[in-house]
Parts: structure tokens; sequence; C-alpha cells
């Protein structure tokens, strides 16, 4: 996907938010969802700027901007220390909302302590402990009982058509630790289990902390270390970033990929190209417009006193209406054109 059509789409998906939030309602509601909120100051605080999260960041400046809303943009290298502090600096200056990435998910009760009464928008990254959730202090964005759910589904489906029920994989890992990280890659894994396949890893779980660079390097150290890819039948990675680092490695060691299924998550520009051209098998689409518009609505929901979901085409969880979700998508051959 190309920058400029990046910027098409998600200018498109914010007037359809806008549009699809008067459905079924009055012209009034309908007029209010799509009032702007020039008076809403908004900061927003990322853990670390990587592919997917640097288009996440575009998109919530795109959403406020289309709102009028004054926005503030932090990264914080993924140090929580320094996250905590950008919280507590947000809201002395007087923010009314702030969003939040999390740099540590086991740590957002020290978000809500550092940002005192000021509303917190956790985005993308949901806290391990979701107590700390409140009418105050919310959830936006989708949900990882599904990304390696569907991951899973995807591969399955092509080796069960390959004929396969007994394979070799290499797992690619984000971040020890992160909730996402773990439900990705157990999810996975307990998909094919459940579709009959027997699922063996060639080596132990690596941690690539979702960076291209890193899953590309460590990929040459266990290649160097004997790693015999002509017995492994897929790559599976947290990530598009990290499956596209560990082919890079694969390629310049001289290996053909050609019957490695690979597959990753986000559907990032170069994960969507990998798989309409055929390098990747599939990708799980997590909609990086969805979020920041539905983020952004959230905060001014939670700065004016408006119905949290007021605005927005996305509903809340059924049994935790402090969370909002975006849902995840199946990327494969059958339809990537469709994104890019």
């Amino acid at each position: 996907m190309k920058m400029k059509k990046f910027f098409a789409l998600l200018m498109a998906g914010i007037m359809t938010a806008g549009m699809l939030a008067g459905c079924g309602g009055s012209e009034d509601q309908a007029a209010q969802a799509s009032d702007p909120a020039p008076d809403t100051k908004l900061s927003f605080i990322v853990s670390y700027k990587d592919e997917y999260l640097g288009m996440l960041d575009m998109a919530v400046k795109a959403a406020a901007e289309s709102k009028g809303c004054e926005l503030t943009s932090t990264g914080c290298a993924d140090d929580m220390d320094k996250q905590l502090q950008y919280v507590r600096a947000a809201a002395s200056n007087g923010t009314d909302a702030i969003l939040v990435v999390l740099a540590d998910d086991m740590r957002a009760d020290e978000v809500v302590e550092a940002a005192g009464d000021t509303k917190i928008v956790f985005i993308n990254r949901i806290p391990q402990d979701e107590s700390v959730l409140d009418e105050n202090h919310i959830y936006v964005g989708s949900d990882e009982s599904c990304s390696g759910t569907y991951q899973g589904e995807m591969l399955a489906g092509e080796l069960k058509k390959e004929g396969k029920d007994n394979i070799n994989y290499v797992m690619i890992e984000g971040t020890a630790g992160l909730i996402h990280t773990i439900q990705r890659s157990e999810d996975v894994l307990k998909v094919l289990d459940e579709e009959g396949i027997t699922a063996t890893a060639a080596v132990e779980p690596v941690d690539c902390g979702y960076d291209r660079i890193t899953a590309m390097d460590q990929m040459t150290v266990m290649l160097a270390e004997g790693l015999d890819m002509s017995k492994v039948d897929c790559v599976i990675a947290n990530n598009d970033a990290m499956a596209l680092g560990a082919l890079e490695s694969l390629r310049q060691n001289g290996i053909d990929t050609s019957d490695i299924l690979v597959v990753g998550i986000d559907g990032t520009n170069a994960g969507l190209t990998a798989v309409s051209d055929g390098t990747m098998l599939a990708t799980v689409y997590q909609n990086a417009t969805g979020q920041a518009i539905a983020g952004v609505q959230a905060a001014i929901n939670l700065a004016t006193g408006a119905e949290l979901t007021e605005g927005m085409s996305y509903e809340t969880d059924e049994e935790n209406s402090n969370i909002i979700w975006v849902p995840f998508e199946k990327v494969t051959a059958d339809n990537v054109a469709e994104y890019l």
C-alpha cells in the first residue's frame, strides 16, 4: 500500500465512521456524532514507533486533525519509566485525555496513577489486569484471541490442501511477557492441533521483540547453529515485520523459500505486498485506521462526557463495556487486493 493511498483510505475511513454513527439515530444524533471538537486537547504516548505503530501514529494524528483536536504525539522507545514521565507531563499540562500504547502491559495501573484525574484510552495493547478499566480508563483495540486463531486457520487450510498433518515449524516471537505475544503464539498452535495437525518446533521459539532486523539476525544465528530449513514446513511470526526479517535472512543464506509457508500478523504495507507476490502465505490485518478513529473518538467522548461509542461504528465488548473492539481480518492471496 503506497503512503498516498494509506492516507486516502484513512480519510475515507474517518468519513465513513462519521456517517455510520448516524445510522439508526436521529438527525440531531448524527450531527452531534460528526461535530468537531476544537477545544479538546489530546496526547498520544506510544511505546515504540515500529512499522505498524508508526502507521497507527499517523492515523491517530489524522483522526485528531479531522476533529479539529489539538494533539501531541510522543514515543518512549519501549521505556516504561519514560512513558510514565510523559503521562505525568501530559496530565499536568491540561490534557483532556491521553491515548497510551503501553510499553509494559503489566504496569497499566501505574499509568492510571500517573494520569491522576485525566482520562485514559489504552489503545492497541490491552492491560493484562483489566480491572484498571472503568468509565474513565478504557481500552480500544483488536481482540488478540482472534489474531493467532485466524493465523492458525489460514495456515491449517493450506497445510490440508498440501496433504500435510505432521509438520515442523519455526516460531518467531515478539517481546516476551506481553499478553499479545503469548496469545498469538499459543492460539496458532492450538488451532493447528484442533485441526488434526501435529506441529513440532524445529527450534525453541526466539524472542525478536517485534523487530524486523532482530528477526533477520536471529534467523541467521539459528542457521549458523545448524537449523535445517529443508525439514521446516512453515515459519510462524507474531507480526509481519519479523516474518519478513526471517525471510530476508533465509534468502541471504541462499535458501529457497518457495516451499516454506510464512504467516504474519498486522497487515503492514510490506506484509500485504508479500502476500500479494506470494512471499508470504497470509497475514492477519490489524486495522490501524479503525483503532485510531475509535481511539480518538473515545478520548473525545471521555473528555466531553458523551456516551463512549458515540460518533463511531464500533461496539463495546459484551461483557466489559469499557472495551471497544476493532476486528482483525484474514488476508490471503484471494483477498489481498482489497487491502492494497
